[in-house]
């Protein structure tokens, strides 16, 4: 009984504490890498963050992550040309992060920015739809049916990211910022396994509420 009443006062302390401090939105445009299909996409990201103090942030990110890829499947031909049959798939990943950021806004005055980084850790879902045309392959002679697949994939993830930001004037509210960082994303459906992790790179705009 006197653990569960510690826990509960330590989980209302932070609790109070969080939503006591001042709050800022962000949000970022970029590009990921993903390791399976070896191709950037494009990031999309909004945070939103309780500043604890300045020098530390905790927040909730979200954010959309797209990559799309081809893959020669056979050659069909089409009047005296003969031409690659591609077989497309596009991965729709949704992120759901708990972010903490440390910054060091004592460092602007030699800098003129301000550093920071932020780790995060959460769980991702991952939409996967694959599609092909229908065709017969000149090489073999072989007919095959258009086919389309949806699998939802999801799985644990991490991220880790170094950044500066830069405020236009002393008087304004507005942060730039530009970060790079690593995104752990290996998300499973089933037995099969995409490991949709690689480098990100992103610019952002920050305000307080």
């Amino acid at each position: 009984m006197k653990k569960r009443l510690i826990s509960f006062l330590i989980i209302l302390f932070v609790a109070s504490t969080v939503f006591a401090a001042h709050s800022e939105m962000s949000g970022t445009l970029g590009t990921s890498y993903a390791d399976d299909p070896a191709k950037y996409g494009l990031d999309i990201s909004l945070r939103y963050n309780w500043l604890l103090d300045p020098y530390f942030v905790t927040g909730i990110e979200s954010g959309f992550y797209w990559v799309k890829w081809d893959r020669k499947i056979g050659v069909k031909q089409e009047g005296s040309v003969y031409v690659d049959v591609k077989a497309d798939t596009n991965a729709y990943v949704i992120p759901v992060m708990f972010n903490a950021q440390v910054r060091l806004p004592n460092l602007k005055d030699k800098l003129y920015v301000t550093p920071f980084a932020t780790i995060g850790l959460g769980y991702s879902f991952m939409i996967l739809h694959y599609s092909q045309p229908d065709f017969t392959d000149s090489n073999t002679g072989k007919s095959y049916d258009a086919d389309s697949i949806t699998k939802l994939f999801s799985g644990l993830s991490w991220e880790l990211f170094f950044g500066a930001s830069l405020k236009p004037a002393s008087d304004s509210k507005v942060d730039f910022y530009a970060e790079a960082g690593y995104r752990s994303l290996p998300l499973k459906s089933g037995d099969l396994e995409l490991d949709m992790s690689g480098l990100v790179l992103r610019i952002g705009v920050r305000y307080p509420l």
